[in-house]
C-alpha cells in the first residue's frame, strides 16, 4: 500500500481535536510535568556545569555530586513518557473507546514490551556500528586515508540509524493496538509494515520534525523573551521556561502519537473489532 502522508496528517489531527478533553489531562500528567519538574530542579545544576565549561575536573565533580540527579530525573522522566505515549496510543486505537483508567492500565501492561524493544535496538545499533566503523572504516582508511574514512563511515551510521529509525517507528502502535507483547515480533511486524514507504515515511517525519522546529523556535521566543525583558533572571523565568517547554512538548508529543497511530492504521489496514463494527 502506498502511504498517504496528507490523509494520516489529517485523520490525526482530527482525531486530536476529536479526543482533546481526554488527551489534555494525560499530557498534562505525562508530558508537561516531568518537563516541568527536570526545569526546576535540574536548571541550576546544569547552569553551574555551564558555567565551569572548560574546567574539566570542575565539571566531572558536579556531574559525580549529581549523579543521582540526573539518573533519576532521565530513567524516571523516559519511563513516564513512555507510559504516556501508549496511554495517548490507547486512547487514539481504533478498540473501541478506552477511559482514560483503561487506556494507563493498558499502557502500564505494554511498557515492559516497549523497553524490551528499547533495549534491544540499541542494543542491535551499538554492535551494528561496531561492525561497520571496524569494516567500513578499516578498509577506507587503508584506501583513502583516515580523514575519508571517518567522515563516510560517520555519514554511513547516520544513515542507517535514520532507516532503522524509520523502519521501527510504527512499533509503539503496534504493541498497543495490535496487543503484541514480543518484543522482536512487535519490531518485525513495524518493519514489515514499513516496507516499500521507508522514503514516504522518512520524508514525511522531516517536514514534522522541521515544523516543530520552527514552531517551537518562534513560541519559545515570543513568549519567554518579553517574560525575561520584564521579570529578569530568577525563579520566576525558570517556572515560566519549563511551563513553556513542558507545554510546547505535550503538544508536539500528543500530535507525534496520533501521526503514528493513523500512520499505523493506514498501512495495516482496519483491525478486526472496526470491521465487525461497520456491519453492526
Amino acid at each position: 500500500m502506498k502511504f498517504d502522508s496528507n490523509r494520516a496528517w489529517l485523520d490525526a489531527i482530527a482525531a486530536v481535536n476529536a479526543n482533546r478533553q481526554v488527551l489534555v489531562p494525560v499530557a498534562g500528567v505525562f508530558f508537561l510535568l516531568p518537563t516541568l519538574l527536570s526545569t526546576m530542579f535540574l536548571t541550576e545544576v546544569q547552569t553551574r556545569m555551564l558555567e565551569a565549561f572548560g574546567k574539566p575536573q570542575v565539571v566531572e565533580r558536579m556531574f559525580v555530586d549529581n549523579l543521582g540527579l540526573f539518573v533519576g530525573f532521565g530513567i524516571g522522566g523516559l519511563l513516564v513518557q513512555c507510559v504516556g505515549y501508549l496511554s495517548v496510543m490507547a486512547l487514539l486505537s481504533d478498540r473501541g473507546r478506552p477511559t482514560v483508567g483503561e487506556a494507563i492500565v493498558a499502557a502500564l501492561k505494554a511498557l515492559p514490551t516497549l523497553v524490551a524493544t528499547m533495549l534491544l535496538t540499541m542494543l542491535g545499533m551499538f554492535l551494528a556500528s561496531m561492525a561497520i566503523g571496524v569494516v567500513l572504516g578499516g578498509l577506507l582508511g587503508l584506501i583513502a586515508g583516515t580523514g575519508v574514512a571517518t567522515v563516510v563511515t560517520m555519514v554511513a551510521l547516520l544513515v542507517g540509524v535514520v532507516y532503522v529509525w524509520v523502519k521501527l517507528s510504527l512499533v509503539v502502535p503496534t504493541v498497543v493496538n495490535e496487543r503484541i507483547g514480543n518484543p522482536v515480533t512487535a519490531m518485525v511486524r513495524s518493519w514489515r509494515l514499513t516496507r516499500h514507504n521507508s522514503l514516504r515515511l522518512f520524508g514525511f517525519y522531516l517536514m514534522l520534525a522541521i515544523g516543530y522546529v520552527a514552531v517551537a523556535f518562534v513560541v519559545t521566543l515570543a513568549l519567554i523573551g518579553p517574560v525575561a525583558l520584564l521579570a529578569g533572571q530568577g525563579q520566576a523565568l525558570t517556572l515560566f521556561t519549563g511551563v513553556v517547554s513542558g507545554a510546547i512538548g505535550a503538544v508536539s508529543s500528543v500530535i507525534l502519537i496520533a501521526v503514528l497511530a493513523y500512520t499505523h492504521r493506514q498501512l495495516a489496514g482496519p483491525s478486526p473489532e472496526e470491521i465487525s463494527h461497520t456491519f453492526e
